[in-house]
């Protein structure tokens, strides 16, 4: 039998709100018609879009201009989110100038279909108030299905595969950044199931807030800003934020149970050991993202050093690159060569054709770059662009950031098999990584499809009346079969999608799996 109980969490009402000058439908329509031209003249995978998803930009510039006619300021920034969301390109952003937030003090996360919740905001939600566990499902909001509310709220985070945007879009069910997604006001009544049993319980949570909304929707019915406790402090809040699931992306932390005979070889700034199994000691390697900055030296010779120590102590291993966030094309080619086995061809890309584009890498060379081997490739780089551009061609011809130069393995490298874990939550470098070990035969890839974010990606000056950001994606980037990576991702040789008790129990049978699964490869 289902148990249904009301639980209602009273509070205090403090008042808020801000109202500008209402944008008009001209001004609307300017914001528009500003971002159309600039996906023509500036978006490079636009032709690639058009042939695959049959994307016309003037028919959306107009489409959208004209659900914005009658809306709110707020409301039409997050049309512009949406349009942008269209072109399923996880660089490709918009983002509204606010720092509010409103949250019921949950985060939740898409696990085999269904959101659970991931984290509990403890300054907001403690067990007295709300007796529910990671893990408990989210069935409604407000009556409605848990699964339709992440629908619709992915059509605002447009991303290079659906899972990963529904799996973005899960984050947000219970914490609305306004930057990405409309923000919510008042009490909800939420639907909860206990783990996988069938009690269902409904609870009414107040919508907490912080940061400056700055607009209310036009003509708002919105009920008053609902507390219960001081004023929220955004540091505070999400002080204990990186305990979640969500968290995990870009950490070089371990989200898997690390074995209790483990010889732990490093855990800051990522995690690296090695374990006996019956086939010998495997390792396993964290590589969170490619990202390092001022830092990127120092990281490939601490990389450089543990590879070296798995080379000696190892008949195996595992690299975890679920939810790494991607980074610089550079260090993650550093990286392929502490396991390739021969000479390779870096990441091919196919780069914008355009006067603009010339000058921009132009400037770059002869001003950082000129005497320098990089420099020296990049103006092969630069006659491919302008003879693209002059012949009128949108993208030049495949090449490399080498200009097509083979790089060499490393002298320190691993060369026993690996298995590399891949999930729909790792994107950009993220995708390429995998992609080219897997195209190079040196890994076998395990888990989900990535999420397919397949360029390079430049700011853009803020929209004039919306003052929306933006970043646009300038290139194409492709796996080694010759596939574009945007919307297709690095594919999985071994399909492993992580359960409810993976994610709440140190992702224990994932780890079995993947051990099975390198063990047929050693020797």
């Amino acid at each position: 039998m289902k148990l249904a109980k009301l639980i209602c969490v009273c509070a205090l009402v403090v008042s808020s709100a801000a109202q500008a000058r209402p944008l008009t439908k001209g001004e609307k329509r300017e914001d528009f018609k500003t971002l159309g031209a600039l996906i023509k003249s500036s978006y490079g995978p636009l032709e690639y879009k058009q042939t695959r998803f049959g994307l016309d930009v003037d028919l959306l510039v107009e489409h959208y201009a004209t659900l914005a006619e009658g809306v709110s300021n707020l409301e039409f920034y997050h049309l512009i989110n949406k349009f942008v969301a269209e072109f399923k390109d996880s660089h490709f952003r918009s983002g509204v100038q606010t720092n509010f937030i409103s949250t019921l003090g949950f985060i939740g996360d898409r696990i085999e279909g269904k959101i659970l919740i991931d984290f509990i905001f403890p300054q907001l939600l403690p067990k007295t108030r709300f007796p529910f566990e990671r893990g408990d499902e989210i069935l409604e909001i407000d009556g409605v299905p848990a699964s339709d509310l992440v629908a619709e709220l992915a059509k605002y985070k447009g991303m290079g595969n659906e899972e990963s945007a529904l799996r973005t879009a899960a984050n947000l069910v219970g914490y609305r950044p306004a930057s990405l997604v409309p923000p919510a006001r008042g009490l909800a009544i939420v639907k909860i199931r206990r783990g996988t049993s069938s009690i269902e319980e409904t609870i009414a949570l107040p919508w907490h807030e912080a940061g400056e909304l700055m607009e209310d929707p036009q003509g708002s019915t919105w009920t008053p800003v609902v507390r219960d406790y001081a004023e929220l402090s955004i540091e505070g809040v999400f002080a204990d934020l990186p305990k979640a699931e969500q968290a995990f992306r870009c950490s070089g932390s371990t989200r898997t149970a690390i074995p209790k005979n483990a010889t732990i070889l490093m855990m800051e700034p990522f995690v690296a050991y090695y374990h006996p199994t019956p086939k010998g000691n495997v390792g396993y390697l964290r590589i969170p993202h490619y990202s390092w900055d001022t830092q990127a030296e120092l990281r490939f010779q601490q990389y450089e050093y543990i590879v070296d120590k798995m080379e000696k102590e190892t008949v195996g291993l595992i690299i975890d690159q679920d939810h790494n966030c991607g980074g610089s094309v550079f260090f993650l080619e550093q990286m392929v060569s502490l396991f390739a086995d021969k000479p390779f061809k870096g990441l091919e890309f196919r780069f914008m054709a355009s006067r603009a584009e010339y000058l921009d890498f132009e400037k770059w060379v002869q001003g950082e770059a000129k005497f320098t081997v990089e420099g020296q490739d990049w103006l092969g780089v630069l006659k491919l662009v302008k003879q693209a551009w002059q012949s009128r061609s949108r993208m030049t011809e495949r090449t490399t950031f080498h200009n097509n130069r083979l790089l060499a393995p490393n002298a320190i490298r691993y060369t026993k098999p690996i298995v590399m874990l891949i999930d729909e939550m790792s994107g950009s470098g993220g995708d390429a990584f995998p992609a080219l070990m897997q195209g190079l035969g040196r890994a076998k890839l395990m888990g989900t499809r990535t999420m397919g974010a397949g360029g390079h990606v430049v700011a853009t000056p803020d929209l004039f009346w919306s003052a929306n950001k933006l970043n646009i994606t300038k290139s194409l980037f492709y796996r080694m079969d010759g596939k574009e990576v945007e919307n297709n991702g690095a594919e999985p040789d071994i399909a492993y999608t992580p359960t409810r008790d993976d994610f709440l129990y140190e992702y224990r049978s994932y780890q079995k799996r993947y051990l099975e699964e390198l063990a047929k490869l050693i020797p």
